[in-house]
């Protein structure tokens, strides 16, 4: 294979064709290789099949001791614990690593797109593993871009040692738009209208130009934050770890393991910013495999019945999965039947939400109470992070990849 996979014949496990009984191949504990000079190479070439990808083409890593921050960006799913994990086991100090966790939701002040207890459960998981969590949210978040009228809202993050809250510098549409706001002329909405607006949902499709809520609430979200952040604005070499994988998606399949970041800088900013998937050949077995040998408690999503851990209503979803969210959350349920009826706007791409679901039974596991009291309440404490007893796969897992990632 040169520059991409080939994709009819993979060479990597699709989750759909995972079981529990798959072999583990990628997910067993690897040697220190920190402060020994190594460069990492893909196990994949990167592709070289456009301009784009040449220009972003990484062929190595430089040896992990020479990053001055390795960022990982913890959604709370099982990949991106993995990519922790694989870290630690190839000796990286946790005083050079952060997890960096997108607040979906941005603070709005009565709606929610995620999981009530994500936000408790990525702390929990940082103050057990004693790493620095940096949130960092859109303001008002998944809600306030679907209702946005005039310029997005501003880039906001939390500092992990003192709380304090930074901004990102404000874009000069977001200031005509406050000052329109304040001046609250008789057509100050066709004023706003003339700087932007949204007013309608995600659609299903990798184009994330149309799939915003990727690209303004968790892409763009952390190049601000990079760009932004005065630790991370000049003279510094960053590695960004994400935990895709090639057998989620067709897509996915695609991508490099390894590449320059977009915010990479040298020349302007002397600041080098390189991204690394350590688990994009990993199966869904493998990952497993690294929770199930730290004994970590999987996300409780997963434990409840889901089989990804996006956001709790992912335009992805599929029936069975809102008709969890329908049983769980009835009344954040209704409220999307409302937004589509307000914006004159599906969810999905062909037909409203109630049309979608049906009458599929939900994949609602009650097996696991302590799952289900802590989605329905969003409690979730440092004590509860390892498994104390045996380690059991979760209801959710070897489902294949249906549903995907928000």
């Amino acid at each position: 294979m040169r520059g991409q996979l080939n994709l009819f014949e993979p060479d990597f496990i699709k989750d759909a064709d995972c079981t529990k009984d798959t072999p583990v191949i990628h997910g067993k504990a690897g040697g220190p290789v920190y402060g020994t000079g190594v460069r990492i190479k893909p196990r994949v070439p990167g592709r070289t099949d456009s301009e784009h990808m040449k220009k972003i083409l990484l062929d190595e890593l430089l040896p992990l001791e020479e990053y001055d921050l390795i960022a990982i960006l913890l959604s709370g799913g099982k990949d991106s614990i993995a990519c922790y994990y694989k870290l630690l086991e190839l000796g990286i100090p946790k005083g050079k690593m952060e997890f960096w966790h997108h607040d979906i939701d941005g603070g709005h002040p009565c709606r929610r797109m995620d999981w009530r207890c994500t936000q408790n459960y990525v702390r929990a998981f940082a103050e057990a593993e004693e790493v620095p969590l940096r949130l960092s949210w859109r303001v008002n978040g998944f809600f306030g871009e679907l209702y946005r009228i005039g310029a997005s809202e501003p880039v906001e993050w939390m500092e992990p040692d003192t709380g304090e809250i930074g901004r990102c510098r404000l874009s000069q549409n977001y200031i005509k738009c406050q000052e329109i706001r304040r001046l609250d002329a008789e057509n100050m909405e066709d004023q706003l209208r003339a700087l932007g607006y949204r007013m309608k949902f995600p659609a299903k499709t990798g184009d994330l130009s149309r799939r915003w809520c990727s690209a303004y609430l968790k892409i763009m979200v952390a190049d601000t934050v990079i760009s932004n952040l005065e630790k991370t604005r000049n003279n510094i070499k960053v590695l960004i770890v994400s935990g895709e994988r090639r057998g989620e998606s067709r897509g996915r399949s695609r991508y490099n393991e390894m590449e320059i970041h977009r915010t990479n800088a040298e020349k302007k900013a002397r600041r080098l910013v390189h991204q690394w998937r350590p688990v994009i050949d990993y199966s869904e077995k493998d990952v497993w495999e690294v929770l199930k040998r730290h004994k970590v408690n999987p996300h409780p999503c997963y434990r409840a019945g889901w089989n990804r851990c996006s956001c709790a209503m992912c335009i992805f979803s599929t029936p069975k999965l809102f008709a969890g969210i329908r049983e769980l959350y009835p009344e954040e349920y209704n409220l999307l039947k409302q937004d589509e009826k307000i914006l004159g706007f599906t969810l999905d791409n062909k037909c409203d939400l109630d049309t979608f679901v049906g009458d599929t039974p939900p994949c609602v596991f009650y097996g696991d109470s302590q799952a289900v009291r802590s989605l329905l309440t969003g409690k979730f404490a440092a004590d509860d992070m390892y498994v104390k007893d045996t380690w059991l796969y979760p209801a959710g897992a070897f489902h294949g990849a249906e549903g995907g990632p928000c």
